[in-house]
């Protein structure tokens, strides 16, 4: 299933920067560090646990896959790895995305309004 409205629906194939049979690994167009990409399920849900199994596995072999590729380029100190769940940030039925977020020595973090940080 898939929603005409949601920009990871309708992604552009050219920005994959991987791919299984459940999911896909895109750059973060509001990048928080260099590297900063997210995985989402090619079915649109919007909960962690509303995923099957099969589309969990696949989401975390796609996450361990980013992390393996931004190793080789970029050799962040390490990541910042999440997604928000629930309504609690306005994002009740946004198609789930899990960040992967490559930290640097050196380089502070600014988390914003996504993770319900402001100012």
């Amino acid at each position: 299933m898939t929603d005409n409205n949601c920009p990871y629906c309708n992604y552009d194939e050219y920005e994959v920067i991987a791919k299984n049979d459940f999911g896909v690994v895109l750059p973060e167009p509001k990048s928080l560090s260099k590297g900063h990409c997210v995985i989402i399920p090619l079915r649109h849900v919007s909960s962690f646990f509303d995923v099957t199994d099969k589309e969990r596995k696949s989401l975390l072999s796609l996450l361990e896959q980013a992390r393996n590729e931004l190793n080789m380029l970029h050799h962040p100190a390490g990541f910042h790895i999440g997604f928000n769940d629930g309504a609690v940030f306005g994002q009740a039925d946004e198609h789930l995305h899990i960040h992967i977020i490559p930290c640097y020595e050196n380089q502070a973090l600014q988390l914003d309004a996504r993770w319900g940080f402001t100012g």
